[in-house]
């Protein structure tokens, strides 16, 4: 049933092709190297995840696939939602995402997302996002802050709590910066650490984000 939803939403993005001039296709990819994240001399843990996304008047769908070093962690990813920037600077968003996972299908799950965004200016924005996972019945939520340095250095950090089953819910937070080579690639170097944590760690990410149709 849940797979029907899915493929709807995403069969929905269809009659776009229709009106060519108004849908836009995205896609993109991100390396991402993790150090000891399982704490000191666990090893560093790599993966690659590549997107692709159409997206027209604020409704949009997508896959992602994300390959990892452990291969009981490799998942692809279904989603549709919608999304929207208003003049006064805040955007807010509506997502459902069904987390597949082809090497341990015992940890599929679906997931409601909601987002709110604020900007500051030019200088800063704010953000607030809201999860669901209704297969397991657990829910988080993270709230976020960006700061720009430059128009090439972004300053950001983000703190989050989750619901853990049978047990009290968890923290977890980030802090970090970003650098953009161009509009469309970047590179960021992020510190990680948790209550669930092992322990603190690093990790560093590359990643490319293009339009491929429209726009």
């Amino acid at each position: 049933m849940r797979s029907n939803l899915i493929a709807a939403s995403i069969a929905a993005l269809v009659p776009f092709a229709g009106h060519a001039q108004d849908m836009v296709v995205y896609s993109g990819a991100e390396v991402e190297l993790l150090f000891d994240p399982d704490g000191a001399g666990s090893g560093t843990e790599a993966s690659l995840s590549s997107y692709v996304e159409a997206e027209r008047a604020g409704f949009y769908a997508g896959l992602l696939a994300k390959y990892v070093d452990d291969t009981a962690s490799n998942e692809v990813n279904l989603y549709a939602g919608y999304r929207r920037d208003l003049d006064s600077g805040l955007s807010y968003g509506l997502v459902y995402t069904r987390y597949i996972y082809p090497n341990d299908s015992a940890s599929n799950y679906g997931e409601l997302g909601l987002s709110l965004g604020q900007t500051l200016g030019e200088k800063a924005a704010l953000s607030l996002d809201a999860y669901y996972d209704h297969d397991n019945q657990l829910d988080s939520a993270y709230v976020g802050a960006e700061f720009y340095a430059t128009d090439k250095i972004t300053l950001s950090a983000n703190y989050g709590t989750y619901e853990v089953d049978a047990a009290p819910s968890e923290q977890e937070w980030d802090v970090g910066a970003s650098y953009a080579f161009t509009d469309e690639a970047a590179v960021d170097l992020r510190y990680y650490d948790g209550t669930e944590y092992t322990d603190s760690y690093f990790g560093l990410s590359v990643t490319y984000d293009t339009t491929i149709f429209g726009g």
